[in-house]
């Protein structure tokens, strides 16, 4: 008589194991994070994006601080008021380093120079009293990435020259928009928009809004810059490789109802699929920087854990 007692086990363990490769197909599957419903920037923008792709990037550094792209070193040495012209103009010193090679030189706020390969822009110095104050913004790309009429200009130009800078996505990182008083129930929020997106680029040089999506009171999600070209920010961090999520309004002195909860965890969990990034590249903005941002309202749900369990129970 032939004994199976050896070969039944081998071929229920076999069974098992093709019952569980197509549960678990089951579940990749039905683990797809649907993209929440977007306003595209088309329906609320006053002007279109700006801006050109280059090989570059775009730092705020304090004195003392340096910029590494590429081989390339850019470090700060400090900052002055010449006064020997008809007008005031702010200068920051630079030390530049390209392997052995080194030198120093001024430049005058809005001035832009090339040097071995390179296309460098001042976009500001900002003194006391201004928003970003101690900080030098700074752009620097390769030559041969620009246009050539960027290329070759001795200005840092307006938000029409900016660069747009490709990066890859590593984080998904909350933001408030921080207005001076909270966003009320009555305001138009495609206002705030567009006044966001006019400011950013008159003071500050940045060819769309600063964050890749933005949120109202009601959950609507706003499509912002492009999010395959890295945000904008006021402090030092490095936004490349940010998925940059902001909410409407001053979250210091206002709630974020439950719509809005309900959307920034829609829009972080098929971020964190999209990006197959795991859940603790979830942050805000304070993780990086010195801030507040996004406010100690939204702030709670990310240190309570609160967001975390609304994104992973969608991911389920």
């Amino acid at each position: 008589m032939k004994c199976y007692c050896r070969t039944m086990p081998v071929r229920v363990l076999c069974c098992f194991v093709v019952l569980l490769a197509f549960a678990c197909s089951a579940r990749s599957v039905n683990r797809t994070v649907p993209k929440p419903r977007i306003i595209p920037h088309g329906q609320w923008q006053t002007n279109p994006r700006l801006g050109h792709a280059a090989n570059a990037t775009r730092r705020n550094k304090r004195t003392g601080d340096s910029l590494a792209f590429r081989d390339l070193i850019v470090t700060v040495l400090g900052t002055a008021v010449d006064s020997s012209g008809a007008k005031p103009a702010d200068v920051v010193r630079l030390r530049l380093r390209l392997g052995s090679t080194g030198e120093e030189r001024s430049a005058r706020e809005g001035s832009a120079f090339n040097w071995r390969g390179f296309h460098l822009a001042v976009l500001a110095i900002y003194g006391p009293g201004e928003l970003g104050a101690g900080l030098v913004a700074l752009e620097v790309a390769t030559v041969a990435s620009l246009p050539p009429q960027i290329a070759s200009s001795g200005i840092a130009g307006g938000a029409d020259m900016r660069l747009r800078i490709p990066h890859r996505i590593s984080h998904v990182t909350l933001h408030h928009t921080g207005s001076a008083e909270p966003l009320l129930p009555h305001e138009d929020p495609v206002q705030k928009l567009r006044g966001l997106q006019s400011w950013g680029a008159a003071e500050r040089n940045w060819w769309d809004v600063p964050y890749h999506y933005l949120l109202d009171l009601d959950g609507r999600i706003y499509e912002g810059r492009d999010w395959r070209f890295m945000g904008e920010t006021n402090t030092t961090y490095d936004p490349g490789g940010h998925f940059l999520i902001s909410v409407i309004g001053n979250y210091e002195r206002q709630e974020p109802t439950p719509a809005q909860l309900a959307a920034i965890a829609d829009l972080m969990a098929w971020a964190i699929r999209e990006f197959d990034l795991p859940l603790d590249r979830i942050g805000g903005h304070y993780n990086y920087a010195s801030t507040g941002c996004p406010g100690q309202h939204l702030r709670k749900h990310l240190e309570d854990g609160t967001l975390r369990r609304m994104v992973d129970a969608r991911l389920e």
